[in-house]
């Protein structure tokens, strides 16, 4: 019979083996945690040499014209008053909000018609069959080249630009739902089946809780791509939004402007992405590489 002891020393080997367990949990997650910093240093670091090396050759040495390529400095003065001031009709803000807008728009109407397709294509023989040699033939066909298709139908509009958009978006939200889908165990699909859940409920409690994060690393890139997007198609079809801003400045030979637009595009593109990047981690905290 276990005496008093015994039992104690039971316990006592077990408080030191959580204690250790809990000991590499916290070393992983300060390791976690050091890699996330070193991350962000080593990115920091690489964009201020990068605006470094872009003073020397402007401000610092004057190895390029201003024309061919201004200073971060004269940039980051025409920024400030296009913060303020209109330009053609708008300020920096009215043009970054115009295409944020078309972008979130288009983006929308993808997901809302390529996530269930693209699971639906996965899914079901029978609804592959059908719609996937549609989707196949147009799939390769570039966003840019609907651009005067969309014009024609729609005009210079805000309706053509979020066709536009809809169109980038919507080929990455389908591609990624479906190997969402096709990424999932067959296990447990096939143990869901056994326990007697019908085809859509496994699908509804099974296949896409386990796909979340591939279909949230779908989301990313469709956001990306419309957001490319909808600068190109600025660039040719708008009367408003920083690639329009971009393209109006360069006919004017502005290259501060046309410098400082190309700045906000790529600010806003990488605050989006980092956004997307948060929320995935909020939704699915269990995935890795998100």
């Amino acid at each position: 019979m276990p005496t008093l002891a015994d039992a104690t020393t039971t316990a006592h080997k077990n408080g030191h083996g959580d204690t250790a367990i809990g000991a590499r949990r916290r070393n992983r997650r300060g390791l976690g945690n050091f890699e996330q910093w070193r991350r962000f240093a080593i990115g920091l670091a690489s964009f201020v040499v990068a605006i470094a090396l872009w003073y020397l050759a402007t401000d610092g040495l004057h190895l390029v014209e201003p024309l061919k390529l201004p200073s971060p400095v004269s940039v980051a003065q025409r920024l400030q008053r296009m913060a303020v001031h209109p330009y053609v009709r708008h300020t920096l803000w009215g043009h970054a909000s115009a295409s944020i807008q078309v972008v979130l728009l288009g983006w929308l109407a993808g997901g809302l018609v390529g996530a269930p397709a693209g699971v639906m294509m996965a899914w079901s023989r029978r609804f592959r069959a059908v719609t996937y040699p549609v989707f196949h033939i147009l799939r390769p066909i570039s966003p840019i080249a609907w651009i005067p298709l969309a014009v024609t139908w729609m005009g210079i509009g805000v309706q053509a630009r979020v066709f536009i958009v809809f169109i980038a978006a919507v080929v990455p939200w389908v591609v990624n739902s479906m190997e969402a889908v096709r990424s999932v165990d067959p296990m447990l699909v096939r143990a869901s089946r056994n326990l007697g859940t019908s085809s859509l409920g496994t699908l509804w409690r099974v296949v896409l809780p386990a796909s979340l994060p591939t279909l949230m690393a779908g989301a990313r890139v469709a956001l990306g791509n419309a957001w490319t997007s909808v600068i190109a198609a600025e660039l040719l079809a708008a009367t408003s939004g920083l690639g329009f801003v971009a393209l109006t400045a360069a006919n004017a030979l502005d290259s501060k402007t046309t410098f400082g637009a190309m700045v906000v595009i790529g600010a806003i593109g990488f605050l989006l992405s980092a956004l997307m990047r948060a929320v995935a981690k909020l939704l699915a905290p269990w995935a890795k590489g998100l």
